[in-house]
């Protein structure tokens, strides 16, 4: 796997949006925000335009994603929002020759298929978050402008585990992969699949009841995709209520976890909540396990 590109004040990014379109004024801070960091930040007039379901159609969105990826003038592609969309695009990304050296990347969600696509076969460490201001914490903006500009060598992240094999002194070195639950379960069967060999496999969800989330778990350890993992590790599954107000996600991960072979342990603060810090997706990571679980990520 190959290192991240550092930003410098000067040096020129593009907005996409690959899946789901954000409104203007969203899109309009978004750019707001990069230019106070000294960007140069471009948007394809392309960028919305009328489809049934995505952001703009299957062709023009893609044309637009790989425009982005290989502009050779650019060193970073942030897209916009998640939603839905991104997995159309990967069969024809699939016949792109990949680039190197490798582009800053930002996405998350939806974003997941992408993220996976350019791990896995063009060999690309991505970075899962959002610069979204109306929905993310200042804290968590400023924790992605440091990995982006390379103020930060590493990121740590702590939480607690969720079974015994997690409550354990032990250090796991390994590659950290994933992103949005439902995603990860959809890559099944496809180019695209999680290749969860080895790695520590992040995970998070939104909105999802509990018995989707044990459904898609479920199918997930069913498909072997967990089978030869090092550890599981959850980041933020909120909303998802039952009719009666009432949640059964927590106690759905938690029996996950009990049943599991391996460290399962969750970080609060990733995914769509109001702190959601970033992950670097791809590259090697340190978990420390014991009674309380750090995640290191190095840039």
């Amino acid at each position: 796997m190959q290192r991240l590109p550092i930003l410098k004040p000067g040096d020129s990014v593009e907005i996409i949006a690959p899946a789901s379109r954000c409104t203007d004024e969203v899109l309009s801070d978004l750019n707001n925000l990069l230019e106070s960091w000294q960007l140069n930040c471009i948007i394809d007039q392309a960028i919305f335009g009328n489809d049934l379901l995505c952001a703009n159609t299957d062709e023009i969105r893609f044309n637009l994603l790989r425009k982005a990826l290989l502009n050779p003038a650019t060193k970073a592609v942030i897209c916009a929002r998640g939603g839905y969309g991104s997995m159309r695009l990967l069969p024809q990304l699939s016949q792109i020759t990949p680039v190197n050296p490798p582009k800053l990347f930002v996405g998350m969600s939806d974003i997941t298929a992408i993220h996976l696509f350019l791990e896995q076969q063009w060999q690309w460490p991505t970075i899962h978050g959002a610069l979204a201001r109306d929905k993310f914490s200042p804290e968590s903006i400023h924790s992605l402008k440091s990995i982006l500009f390379g103020d930060v060598e590493q990121i740590s992240l702590s939480g607690l585990p969720l079974n015994e094999l997690a409550a354990s002194d032990k250090v796991i070195e390994a590659r950290l992969t994933g992103g949005n639950l439902t995603l990860v379960q959809t890559s099944i069967g496809t180019i695209w699949q999680l290749d969860g060999q080895n790695k520590i496999i992040f995970l998070e969800e939104v909105g999802e009841r509990g018995y989707r989330v044990d459904r898609m778990l479920e199918h997930l350890s069913q498909a072997t995709v967990f089978k030869e993992a090092a550890a599981i590790l959850f980041g933020d599954f909120l909303t998802g209520n039952e009719p009666n107000g009432s949640s059964l996600v927590k106690p759905v991960l938690e029996r996950f976890a009990q049943n599991s072979p391996i460290p399962v342990a969750q970080i609060e603060g990733i995914g769509h909540g109001y702190t959601n810090f970033p992950l670097l997706l791809g590259a090697v990571a340190k978990l420390q396990l014991g009674e309380r679980v750090e995640l290191t990520c190095f840039r």
